[in-house]
């Protein structure tokens, strides 16, 4: 933040932190929740930059959403395409959709919807892999995606409603492959 005093930005990035803990009264939106996000963290940052007596412009609210990173309802598409970028990878990526970018966290039906949007094509040509059955799996299912259940640092799940388990992406390749051959 160019123009401004290292202990004022130090205390900004205490307050942007403390005031997104779990557990904490801002951080009341969790990826669990189905309801719109409406920009908490746009609201958050608004807070945190207001409580220490610096201009809330969009532009600085933005910048940083995106050097903030974590938790997820931070990311946005911009920030895991430089992520990708700075991998390497970028152009392996035909797309990115977030909950940012949606409006909404998961298990919000408009994620998907965008996703399938992006992607024009129905739900039956679309594979979601997700760990979280409530999130990830069920709200697919609603809509007629096929479905991995990704489980890469949990015990393999006694039950789901998944149309393929695997312990991590490689099996996830081979069941997406797998799904091909049925339709």
């Amino acid at each position: 933040m160019p123009g401004i005093e290292p202990a004022l930005v130090e205390a900004l990035a205490d307050d942007l932190i403390e005031s997104s803990r779990p557990g904490d009264e801002a951080r009341t939106i969790s990826t669990e929740n189905p309801v719109s996000i409406n920009s908490p963290a746009e609201m958050l940052i608004a807070g945190c930059l207001g409580r220490n007596g610096l201009p809330a412009d969009l532009d600085t609210i933005r910048r940083l959403r995106r050097a903030m990173s974590i938790p997820v309802y931070w990311r946005d598409a911009d920030s895991y395409w430089e992520d990708f970028r700075l991998l390497g990878m970028a152009e392996h990526v035909d797309g990115i959709i977030t909950s940012v970018d949606a409006g909404h966290l998961k298990p919000h039906p408009a994620v998907f919807e965008m996703a399938m949007s992006w992607a024009g094509v129905p739900p039956e040509r679309c594979v979601v892999i997700g760990n979280r059955e409530e999130n990830d799996i069920e709200p697919a299912l609603r809509l007629g995606m096929w479905t991995i259940l990704v489980h890469p640092d949990d015990p393999k799940p006694e039950s789901t409603r998944a149309h393929a388990v695997a312990a991590d992406l490689w099996e996830c390749a081979r069941a997406v492959r797998d799904m091909l051959e049925v339709q």
